[in-house]
This record gives structure tokens, C-alpha cells and sequence, in this order.
């Protein structure tokens, strides 16, 4: 059956919102958007009519760098497990999104893990493919990392980790190692995005193949007033950046910072969320190191972020909170990632012929329902 969601708010894309609007959807496809609720013509069968009451409607997050949830870590899940993620991810308004494969995974693990969800389709929040955090990381930059795990740029390595698998869309790489330049290359070949991270890496060690920085202002070197370090490059606006709003990772008044001073169509919202987000406080094991959630934060026993227990519903409300609009949030959240990897014809706003991935929220931008695939998940 159609659905019809009447009297909502909807943001439509990083420009227009539409304060009184239907948004009229056939088998999870948008064929309509009424911007006046009140001009749509009542003559419309076999409708389901759902009145939202002013509620604010947003496309559905794209999160491209994520490690896990509620204990499941994409290193090692299985396909039930990811069913599961997809499932939770899309309650929490992620209704696509990569799967972080970590450093932690030696060659072999890797491919396995690469082979395993080539052919794989989530039932839920839809899954786009991997991002690999490593192997190619530098040892001055580890974050909770091991040493031993980050390993220098091998190249038979990388072609085997691309032969095993179609669907990567994105690598980490520290880009000032031998052979980064030449495994920039190969990637770009295939269509994958290049991202630096933890990475020394200065404006000289970059060029024409890198397409941004992995979750701005850690594990790299910060901003320097002689050096040109990434967080230096960040701000000449020519790279995407990841951002981690917590309010952890980048603290508030450095958000504002980013906000102010990096254009908006650069910035794209990650979670980077671990295996504890979703569980209570306590100590559990991530990427082979104890670590502690204690509230909005989850932190190794040597002192280090290991990533994040928020989702990026979470973010922006802390951004919403520093001052950015609906519109603003809507380009960090969807709008810029679909279009960074090439999937803006179908996703990242609310037009027709796009699909009905949409997020339903109160004006405070709290979750009251999920649209994915042509229905409601009752969330």
C-alpha cells in the first residue's frame, strides 16, 4: 500500500524545507513532495494516511565509518549477527552505512571477512560496502592501536584485500609511508575513496589521489602555525573531512571552530561507535585491548578513545544544540556522504524518484519513527 505522511516538516536538501508537507511514497520509492499539506487533492486510493503533526522528516544517515554496536564488531561478525546491526543501526536513524574492518585483522582474517559479505544485502538499514582502517597506518599516530598491527604499505597485500572483495568504497592509509602514493593509485583504480588517517602526513606528502582525512583532529597531528599538518589541509576546504561530534573525540568549542570556518559541504558526521555502544557501563574487549563505557565515553586501559558509543542522531543533536540548522545537519549527515561516494541519485534528500529512507523527529531531533523500504519500523 502507499503511505502518506501528512502535515510534516520536511528538510528537503542542505537548501530547502518545506514547514507544512506530504511526502507521498509508493513501494519505498518518494513519488511526490506536496510542499502545502493542505493543496494535496483528497481523491487519492488505497493510501495509508499518516498525520505527523508538524513532526520534522530528514532523510536517513549515512554512516561511513562505524566498528560495531551492542557487542558486535564487523571484524568478526557473522551475516546473522550483521542482520542484527542492520537492524539497530536503522532504529537509531542510520539507514545505510559501511563497515569499518580494522587493523586489528591480519591479511588472511581480512580477506575472509571481505569474501564473507560480498553477496550480502541487510534487511534494514541498508549496508553500501567496507571501509578498511588499515593496515597502512603510522606507529606515531596509533590512537588505541598496536603497534605490531600497523604495518608498512605492501602492495601484494592491498591487491589482495581488492581481489577479495567488490564492495570496498573507502581506505585509511597514513600517506607519508612508502608505497602510499603507489597504493593510492591502485585504489583510485578501482573507484575507492582515499582517506588519511592516523597519519603524520603534511600538505607536502599528499596529492591528486587523496580525497580527505579520517576522523578530523585524531590520531593526527594537530593544527600547527608553521607546519601544514592535516588539520591545517582541513581547513583550505579542498578535502572531505570525517568529523566525530560527541563532544568527546572534538570538543564543543572546536566543533564550533569546524562549523564556522570549514565549508559545509566538506564535513561528513561518522560515528566511528564500538562494540560497547548500546550496552551499559562497564569494561569489555575491543580491538584485542580492555576498555571502559562509562557514559559517552569508551576509553582503552592505556588511556586512548576507542571509539565512539554515540550515533550520529547523537551528534547532531550536540551540533544542533552549537547552532546549526536542520539544513546544516541534513548536508553533514546524508546529503554530503551519499554524494561523496557516488550515491546521490537515490539517497541523501527528500525529492522524487529518491528512496523513502527518512528519519520522523520531534523539533529537538529525537527519533519518533523510521521510514526504510517502504514502511515504518514502529521504532
Amino acid at each position: 500500500m502507499a503511505l502518506l505522511l501528512d502535515h510534516c516538516h520536511a528538510v528537503i536538501d542542505p537548501r530547502r524545507e518545506y514547514l507544512d508537507a506530504s511526502i507521498y511514497i509508493e513501494e519505498g520509492v518518494i513519488k511526490e513532495v506536496f510542499p502545502q499539506t493542505a493543496k494535496i487533492k483528497r481523491e487519492l486510493e488505497n493510501v495509508q494516511r499518516i498525520d505527523l503533526g508538524g513532526s520534522v522528516v530528514m532523510p536517513g544517515s549515512f554512516d561511513t565509518h562505524s566498528h560495531g554496536i551492542m557487542g558486535m564488531n564487523f571484524d568478526e561478525v557473522s551475516k546473522e549477527e550483521m542482520e542484527k546491526i542492520s537492524y539497530e543501526f536503522a532504529k537509531s536513524g542510520t539507514t545505510s552505512f559501511l563497515a569499518s574492518l580494522s587493523y586489528d585483522l591480519d591479511r588472511e582474517r581480512m580477506v575472509k571477512q571481505l569474501e564473507r559479505f560480498e553477496d550480502y544485502e541487510s534487511s534494514y538499514a541498508r549496508f553500501e560496502g567496507f571501509h578498511l582502517e588499515g593496515p597502512f597506518l603510522s606507529p606515531k599516530h596509533l590512537g588505541m592501536g598496536d603497534p605490531d598491527k600497523f604495518k608498512n604499505v605492501d602492495l601484494d597485500v592491498l591487491r589482495s584485500f581488492l581481489n577479495a572483495s567488490s564492495r570496498i568504497r573507502q581506505m585509511s592509509i597514513a600517506y607519508e609511508l612508502d608505497g602510499a602514493k603507489q597504493a593510492g593509485v591502485l585504489l583510485k583504480q578501482k573507484g575507492i575513496k582515499v582517506m588519511c588517517g592516523h597519519s603524520a602526513a603534511v600538505l607536502e606528502d599528499l596529492d591528486e589521489n587523496v580525497d580527505g582525512f579520517t576522523h578530523l583532529f585524531n590520531a593526527m597531528r594537530g593544527l600547527h602555525h608553521r607546519d601544514i599538518t592535516l588539520v591545517n589541509c582541513a581547513f583550505m576546504n579542498k578535502w572531505q573531512i570525517e568529523l566525530i561530534a560527541d563532544g568527546n573525540h572534538v570538543k564543543e568549542n572546536v566543533l564550533r571552530l569546524v562549523l564556522n570556518n570549514i565549508d559545509r559541504d566538506k564535513i561528513m558526521l561518522i560515528s566511528d561507535s564500538s562494540v560497547a555502544r548500546g550496552l551499559p557501563d562497564g569494561d569489555y574487549m575491543f580491538l584485542s585491548k580492555l576498555c571502559t563505557k562509562k557514559g559517552t565515553t569508551f576509553i582503552s586501559h592505556d588511556g586512548h578513545f576507542a571509539g565512539s558509543v554515540v550515533s550520529i542522531n547523537d551528534e547532531m543533536k550536540v551540533l544542533y544544540r552549537l547552532g546549526a540548522k536542520y539544513t546544516d545537519l541534513l548536508a553533514y549527515s546524508s546529503y554530503n556522504p551519499f554524494a561523496f561516494y557516488g550515491l546521490s541519485k537515490r539517497f541523501g534528500s527528500i525529492e522524487k524518484g529518491k528512496y523513502a529512507d527518512l528519519l520522523i523527529m520531534d523539533e529537538d531531533l529525537n527519533i519518533k519513527d523510521v521510514c526504510l523500504k517502504g514502511g515504518l519500523l514502529h521504532v
